[in-house]
């Protein structure tokens, strides 16, 4: 439904309200904003970050990248998603995000994916990549969901199977995203992390402590990690006057 006819379905609706946001797709979860609000401030710094990783990267082939955060609740799935739509949009360049939270798995959801097999079921069980592989609605942009929780998401992740898997994608796309699940309480984002390229630290505006945020990271540059920065959400400040990415060397 569009704005105008909101108005005439709602005669009463004050016309000097902001204009409603339309949700173009509903089974896309309405924080993906670089699908719904491509114009938006969030989508323009999201775009930001992936001018800067590009950059970083430049010269190089497949790019492999995890993205955690300190505790649960900073918007590192969110993160990861966007991140993933952005990578996609862009000339040449196609992107497979991984969701590798066994635990709390929301990927799918979030891009309305619904269940289906995924990757625990693919190191588990004797799948082939086609049948975890999950085309989305944004052109050049795949998702192996999570699949169902293994008894050692840790031991799961470091074994050589996803070593494998690894290789095989980074020869289909040119960029890998991995949602993992929070450093401080689990183990699983530095073994992996230890496989990928780069390490993403997401942290949140006024919930993720200073203390929190450089134990994420030492904990996980002890582990072999490389952390190419921290990715700020949340901001309350107006979002143009903050560089979301940060290289937390600063």
């Amino acid at each position: 439904m569009t704005v105008e006819e909101m108005d005439a379905a709602s005669p009463d609706r004050p016309k000097s309200e902001p204009p409603v946001i339309v949700i173009t797709d509903r089974s896309i979860d309405p924080h993906v904003v670089v699908y719904h609000e491509p114009k938006s401030i969030q989508s323009e710094q999201y775009r930001a970050f992936r001018t800067n990783m590009l950059a970083m990267e430049k010269g190089r082939g497949s790019r492999a990248l995890a993205i955690t955060s300190s505790m649960k609740g900073e918007g590192k799935s969110l993160s990861a998603v966007n991140i993933a739509i952005c990578l996609a949009e862009a000339p040449r360049l196609r992107v497979c995000l991984l969701d590798t939270d066994f635990r709390a798995p929301s990927v799918g959801r979030l891009l309305g994916l619904g269940d289906g097999p995924g990757l625990s079921d693919l190191l588990l069980d004797d799948l082939e990549l086609g049948d975890v592989l999950c085309e989305t609605k944004v052109r050049d942009l795949c998702v192996i969901r999570a699949g169902r929780e293994p008894r050692n998401p840790a031991e799961l992740l470091a074994s050589d199977r996803v070593g494998d898997l690894l290789s095989a994608l980074k020869t289909e796309f040119t960029h890998i995203i991995c949602d993992t699940p929070p450093i401080n309480p689990y183990t699983d984002a530095a073994v992996l992390g230890a496989r990928m390229d780069g390490v993403l630290l997401v942290v949140r505006m006024g919930k993720t402590s200073r203390e929190q945020a450089e134990r994420a990271k030492h904990v996980l540059q002890r582990a072999g990690n490389n952390v190419i920065g921290s990715f700020l959400t949340d901001v309350a400040a107006a979002a143009d006057e903050i560089d979301y990415y940060k290289r937390l060397e600063e």
